[in-house]
């Protein structure tokens, strides 16, 4: 469309105009020419105001609707990229105002500030060909102008540091600190144009590290990552800091599973993958390659992919009798791998534990009503820190008779199956190691009953595949001799229902959760209090029913409807 040619020539002028803006600001610093501080003010004026009419431009061209979805992506980008130019020459300008602080104004010469200007200009002349010619390599450079800028300003300020114990005018350091700050930020500044600039030639907010990283993985595994030829899609995620994607290229290479966040994370995850395809070959995705980042911090998993959707996904497009296959075949698979795993040792998964290291993000999001307590007539409701607290006591002598090697996190989003192949595979389990096994299957279980699914038919069927895998997980506790199942199950549903609520935006189905998980410890704490055997402990299944919208509470025990009550008052 010609209108988007005349954004990308809008582009080009803001960039050009913004190279000015830099040149000014370092022959106001390095040549002293203070003559040139009106035309800096006057160009920066100008910028400004390029930018909001190229947003108002771009934005209404999205509102009237006469562009598709990508479109919308370039429009969207080109909005962004303009405004971090204008932040980039609002931070230029800062320099300005900065030199007027120096005592002397030769101060800065040793400090060799001309290094930081040629990395801004080049950055700055990469942005238009990179948008012209959808050039990822570009968008890439752009990054590495941050890298050097960011050098730069460590190197610098290790040496002001230094010079602050020396007999140098604070004055003047103190004013040299500020400056090399400003010229590093316009370093992040082009970072996310990059960023952006990847963002409307792949359609996805990718990271210029994570986009790095990615680039080594594909180079270890024997891939390439060369402009035109990728083809990358967000996948499933959930709260482990990791960004997952499908990646594959258009001259029909295999695709690959990316995965990319904190370093230690995904080294415990390619360390429990390599034991898994030694217990169970198949069932989990073969690692093609780790690569951690120069820092260590973080790193890049390159996986084997499986054509495939999450349970979850399955449950909450209403196929419900392949996601009820899916699930009966993850249990069956997971508790054949508990008995090949099985060790007479106890253990202890220690859910109370687990529920109170996770309360204060809870109680973030729900204050009232993870801080409410009171009494009506002779029931009392207890504040639920020390109700937790009281049910850790009851958890600390109670065991499972022996250790099986769990998956650690083991829900319907972290479950693949493809229905017509009848396949599935684990992912994210960097969580596993030797434990409880009734730490699965309670997380199984609240991953169920917490799909926000509300209507009568399909709520109805949650409640049937959570009553199966709880019937499931019987008959396996049956078969392993393990007296105290019950007790120990009720110990992790009631952690894993208040744990849930940090994935919850529904404050109604929130307070069902804490509800039952005080209904729970309540049950187990009296039960503890009057020293019964804990292989007597019994609780009602219905705990696992969830009413749909506009339904009544289904549990039939009084306390969690008596609390309800007073929650209400």
């Amino acid at each position: 469309m010609p209108q988007f040619e005349e954004i990308k020539a809008g582009i080009k002028l803001l960039s050009r105009e913004v190279l000015q803006v830099a040149m000014e600001a370092r022959d106001i610093l390095l040549k002293k020419d203070p003559n040139k501080s009106r035309g800096l003010y006057n160009r920066v004026a100008y910028v400004s105001t390029q930018v909001a009419l190229a947003q108002k431009e771009t934005l209404e061209m999205v509102f009237t609707k006469t562009s598709g979805p990508k479109d919308s992506l370039f429009l969207q980008a080109m909005s962004s990229i303009a405004s971090r130019l204008d932040r980039v020459a609002e931070l230029l300008l800062n320099l300005d105002g900065q030199a007027g602080y120096l005592a002397d104004v030769g101060f800065l010469k040793s400090y060799n500030l001309g290094e930081f200007f040629q990395e801004i200009f080049l950055g700055l002349e990469l942005i238009y060909p990179a948008i012209a010619h959808r050039d990822v390599s570009l968008a890439i450079r752009l990054g590495q102008v941050e890298e050097k800028l960011d050098a730069l300003y460590a190197d610098r300020f290790a040496r002001l540091i230094q010079e602050f114990s020396g007999p140098a005018n604070p004055k003047n350091l103190v004013t040299a600190l500020m400056i090399i700050h400003y010229l590093e930020r316009t370093g992040d500044m082009l970072l996310e144009i990059g960023e952006k600039i990847i963002y409307f030639i792949l359609g996805e907010n990718i990271k210029l590290e994570q986009f790095k990283a990615l680039g080594a993985g594909l180079k270890a595994t024997g891939q390439s990552l060369e402009p035109g030829r990728l083809d990358f899609r967000s996948i499933w995620g959930g709260r482990s800091g990791c960004r997952i994607g499908v990646v594959g290229t258009q001259e029909g290479e295999e695709p690959v599973l990316f995965k990319h966040g904190p370093a230690f994370k995904l080294a415990m995850e390619r360390e429990n993958l390599e034991l898994w395809a030694t217990l169970k070959p198949g069932l989990t995705p073969r690692v093609k390659a780790f690569v951690p980042d120069r820092e260590g911090q973080e790193a890049a998993l390159i996986l084997e992919f499986f054509p495939s959707r999450t349970l979850q996904a399955l449950f909450l497009e209403n196929t419900h009798l392949d996601a009820m296959r899916g699930l009966k075949l993850a249990m069956e698979t997971m508790t054949d791998l508990w008995r090949a795993t099985r060790q007479d040792k106890p253990a202890q998964a220690e859910f109370s534990r687990q529920a109170e290291s996770r309360l204060a993000e809870a109680t973030t999001l729900y204050p009232k009503l993870m801080s409410h307590f009171g009494a009506i007539g002779s029931l009392k409701v207890p504040p639920l820190e020390r109700l937790l607290a009281e049910a850790k006591e009851m958890e600390a002598g109670l065991h499972a008779p022996f250790t099986a090697r769990i998956h650690g996190d083991f829900n319907l989003s972290n479950l693949l199956y493809n229905p017509s192949a009848g396949q599935l595979r684990f992912i994210d389990l960097y969580r596993s190691r030797e434990s409880d096994y009734l730490q699965d299957i309670s997380v199984m279980l609240v991953s169920i009953i917490r799909l926000p699914v509300f209507c009568v038919g399909r709520r109805w069927q949650l409640t049937q595949a959570a009553l199966e895998t709880a019937r499931f997980a019987d008959r396996f506790s049956l078969e392993m001799g393990d007296p105290t199942y019950e007790a120990r199950l009720a110990f992790g549903l009631a952690r894993s229902f208040v744990t849930s609520t940090r994935f919850i935006m529904k404050e109604k189905l929130a307070a069902m959760f804490v509800f039952r998980a005080r209904y729970l410890w309540d049950k187990l704490v009296e039960h503890g209090q009057k020293g019964l055997d804990w292989a007597d402990f019994r609780f009602s299944r219905e705990i696992l029913s969830m009413p749909s919208e506009g339904a009544g509470q289904s549990l039939a025990a009084n306390r969690p409807n008596a609390q309800e009550r007073l929650s209400q008052r």
